[in-house]
């Protein structure tokens, strides 16, 4: 009777622990609440007047698999190439900074969001010709967007992006401040864990 007893209390003591609810945090109640991701990057856009494509990466943390915060960075495929005042001349651009995004019913097969990427980078002019310096601008680079994503897998994302971005900071000789403003078309192939 006594092992009838104590095996009762034991399974009662089991079972209410099981049942127990998790306390309430900030983040989330569950640690598989908290996943993250890491990707390939494409981005089209004009530079003054020109489309040119920009490639890169990023990463983020994805806080109950809706909203992310990471990092990205972004260069210019090759350089843009340009003559002015009867100069041949060479550009690059590149930035990276953060990345904040919030994805709308992530668990359907096609879905939306939106992000942003907010980033601090430079573009250097150089003489074509003798590949001399001749100019580079610190720039601050906002590029709000509106994105479609498809779930391949439950480890791989396509997500499919429009935005405009604008880029503070451009006052040299050889460029508008508006060269580098424009709309954006990006292609980003994403890996991880979506919870």
């Amino acid at each position: 009777m006594k092992r009838t007893f104590y095996t009762l209390l034991l399974l009662a003591s089991m079972c209410s622990l099981a049942q127990r609810e998790r306390p309430k945090t900030l983040i989330g109640n569950d640690p598989e609440d908290i996943s993250g991701f890491g990707g390939v990057i494409f981005s089209f856009m004009p530079i003054d007047g020109d489309l040119s494509t920009m490639t890169g990466g990023g990463g983020a943390v994805l806080f109950d698999n809706t909203f992310f915060i990471g990092g990205y960075g972004l260069g210019l495929t090759g350089n843009h190439e340009f003559s002015q005042g009867g100069n041949d001349l060479t550009s690059s651009f590149g930035h990276g900074g953060f990345w904040l995004g919030y994805v709308i019913k992530p668990d359907d097969l096609l879905h939306m969001g939106v992000d942003t990427k907010l980033g601090w980078g430079s573009i250097t002019t150089k003489n074509r010709g003798t590949n001399e310096e001749i100019g580079e601008d610190d720039v601050f680079v906002f590029n709000p967007q509106f994105f479609g994503e498809a779930n391949i897998a439950y480890w791989f994302k396509i997500n499919a992006s429009v935005g405009y971005q604008k880029t503070i900071g451009v006052d040299n000789t050889y460029f508008d401040p508006g060269d580098f403003d424009g709309p954006t078309f990006g292609i980003s192939l994403l890996f991880g864990w979506f919870n």
